[in-house]
């Protein structure tokens, strides 16, 4: 995929009458080759998410010079170096753009934005409780995908959708095989939230499956009994395609769902903690009908 974008060469049309005229790309002959890792709007963040789509034109300058970008600490950090994580455990958050002039800037001079997320869209005080971020993070951004813009009466900016490859804020995911199964325990601060446990080989995708079920995963998580009673979860989906379903096993003490193909037990969640809910429990179980593939 192209990354380096040489700078068209300027042109100055002829116009048909023995005469050139102006041409709108005059401006061209100064800027030099850019980077489409380097974004510095959403248009180009957009396009620097799939560099196919990417032209010259509004990225950061080439740091190198030359097309040659297979040693570039731009890409390898790009690939290779951990992104900055969303501290927002929400299925969508607004990116707030603010866009600002130096003082006696010539009317040439280039913008500075900042850029705030938020899980709360219609709260203007964004800054005190959002997460500051930037155009290069947010194109490293791992599991999100990139939404509409966004116009209010606060201001601009665009919103940002978490697939299930986006890991879960504040959850810990602490795997260990033994002879003939595996258990993923979801820790939040030191305590065990929930436990899942693969009979035989897991037949789910890691980054799908563990990602969701955290997404589920109260915030705050204490030793005590899950207070819902068992009883309330009968809505849980009935089945697949694939003739697998949920079992609930009804305790007093905890819950349990399990993964059953005809009579066997493909895997189980169990739930710890007084502050899940009901609606956490049953996303976690979903994703565990959802997430596993034979």
């Amino acid at each position: 995929m192209p990354i380096y974008l040489p700078e068209p060469e300027p042109t100055r049309p002829a116009d048909g009458k023995g005469y050139n005229r102006l041409s709108l790309n005059a401006h061209m002959g100064v800027g030099g080759a850019q980077c489409a890792l380097l974004p510095h709007s959403y248009p180009t963040l957009l396009e620097s998410r799939d560099t196919r789509r990417a032209r010259w034109g509004g990225f950061g300058c080439c740091i190198r010079g030359q097309a040659d970008c297979r040693d570039c600490h731009v890409l390898a950090a790009t690939l290779d170096a951990p992104s900055q994580q969303v501290r927002f455990n929400a299925s969508t958050v607004l990116i707030r753009v603010e866009t600002t002039f130096r003082d006696h800037a010539s009317s040439n001079a280039q913008p500075t934005t900042a850029l705030w997320m938020t899980d709360r869209p219609a709260d203007a005080d964004y800054r005190t409780y959002g997460q500051k971020w930037d155009w290069f993070n947010l194109q490293r951004l791992k599991g999100w995908e990139l939404g509409r813009k966004h116009r209010d009466e606060i201001g601009e900016g665009f919103w940002m959708h978490r697939t299930p490859y986006a890991k879960a804020p504040r959850v810990d995911v602490r795997t260990r095989e033994y002879e003939g199964f595996t258990r993923h325990a979801f820790v939040v601060a030191g305590t065990h939230a929930a436990l899942l446990t693969c009979h035989g080989n897991c037949r789910h995708d890691d980054g799908a499956l563990l990602n969701v079920i955290g997404h589920h995963t109260p915030s705050e998580v204490d030793d005590e009994n899950v207070k819902v009673p068992w009883q309330q979860f009968s809505g849980l989906p009935a089945g697949n395609e694939h003739g697998r379903r949920l079992a609930l096993a009804p305790r007093s003490v905890s819950v349990r769902v399990s993964l059953v193909e005809g009579s066997r037990r493909l895997a189980q969640l169990a739930f710890d903690g007084s502050q899940w809910s009901v609606e956490q429990i049953r996303g976690a179980a979903t994703a565990l009908l959802d997430h596993v593939g034979r």
